[in-house]
C-alpha cells in the first residue's frame, strides 16, 4: 500500500512546477487529485498525466486571489471526488523586481492577493469541509526561506511569504485538537519557471550556488518528497511547523562565500 491510498487530494498552482510535481506524486502514492491554475494549457497536460497514472483528477480553472473561486473549487473536489483529506496552498507569483522606493500599489497588491490572500482563503476552504466531515486532514502551504529575510529587489514577496508563515501558525492553533494539522515547506531556489532567469545567468547561479552548502538548486521532486511526508500519516504530530528545503541555504547564508574562498586557496 502507497502512502495516499484512498485520499483525496487538492493542490492550487498545479499545472506545472512545484505543484505538478506535488500532484504527480501524489497520484503515485494512490491519492485523487483536484488540481487548479489559471494555466488551462498546462493544467490540462497535467490532468493527463495523472489520469495516465490511473487516478482520479479534476482540473479547474481558478484565480486564488479570488475567495469564491476557491470555495467553488472545494466544493467539486468534494462532489466529483468525494471529499478531502489534503489541500497543498502552493500557487504563488513573484513581484517584478521592483525595489521599495519604487514598487506600485498594484504590484503590491497583485502578489498579496495570490501569495497570502490566496494561501489563506485556499487553507480556509479545505479547512471548513475537512471541518465538516470529522476524519481529519493536512493543510500545507508553500512558503519560502526568503520569509525570513528581506530583500530591496523583491519586498512584496518576501512580505508574502512572511505572511504565509504566520497564517499556517494560525490555522495550527486553531484546528490541531480537531485532527487537522497545518505546516509549510520553505523552499529555497528550486529549479522551476519562476527559477528560469536566474539559472539562464551564469554569473548569478553561481553567486547563488557558492553559498548553498548543497551546491546547487532543488529540484521539484524534492519539495514533492517533503509534501508527501506532510500529507502522510507519518506526519501526524507535526503542526505548525515551518519546514526549510533550501539545500542548507539558510544555515550557510554567511559563511558560504568565505568557505568557497578556502577551498580556491
Amino acid at each position: 500500500m502507497t502512502q495516499l491510498t484512498g485520499k483525496i487530494a487538492l493542490v492550487t498552482g498545479g499545472a506545472y512546477g512545484n505543484g505538478r510535481e506535488i500532484a504527480l506524486r501524489y497520484a503515485r502514492e494512490g491519492a485523487d487529485v483536484a488540481i487548479a491554475d489559471i494555466d488551462t494549457d498546462r493544467l490540462a497536460e497535467t490532468k493527463a498525466m495523472i489520469e495516465a497514472l490511473g487516478r482520479k483528477v479534476l482540473a479547474v480553472e481558478c484565480d486564488v486571489s479570488r475567495p469564491a473561486e476557491l470555495e467553488s473549487l472545494v466544493m467539486q473536489a468534494r462532489d466529483d471526488l468525494g471529499g478531502l483529506d489534503i489541500a497543498v496552498a502552493n500557487a504563488g507569483i513573484t513581484d517584478t523586481r521592483t525595489d521599495c522606493m519604487r514598487i506600485t500599489e498594484e504590484e503590491w497588491d497583485r502578489v498579496q492577493g495570490v501569495n497570502l490572500k490566496g494561501v489563506f482563503f485556499t487553507l480556509q476552504a479545505a479547512a471548513r469541509l475537512m471541518d465538516e466531515q470529522g476524519r481529519g486532514g493536512r493543510l500545507i502551504a508553500i512558503a519560502s526561506v526568503m520569509a525570513a529575510w528581506g530583500s530591496h529587489t523583491a519586498p512584496a514577496y518576501c512580505a508574502s511569504k512572511g505572511g504565509v508563515v504566520q497564517v499556517v501558525r494560525s490555522f495550527a492553533v486553531q484546528l490541531g485538537r480537531k485532527g487537522i494539522t497545518c505546516n509549510a515547506i520553505a523552499p529555497g531556489f528550486v529549479s522551476t519557471g519562476m527559477t528560469e532567469g536566474v539559472e539562464s545567468n551564469a554569473m548569478l547561479k553561481g553567486f547563488l550556488t557558492d553559498r548553498i552548502p548543497a551546491g546547487d538548486f532543488g529540484e521539484t521532486a524534492d519539495i514533492a518528497s517533503l509534501a508527501t511526508f506532510l500529507a502522510s500519516d507519518e506526519s501526524k504530530y507535526m503542526n505548525g511547523s515551518i519546514v526549510p528545503m533550501d539545500g542548507g541555504l539558510v544555515a550557510g547564508l554567511y559563511s558560504g562565500a568565505a568557505m568557497k574562498m578556502l577551498e580556491r586557496s
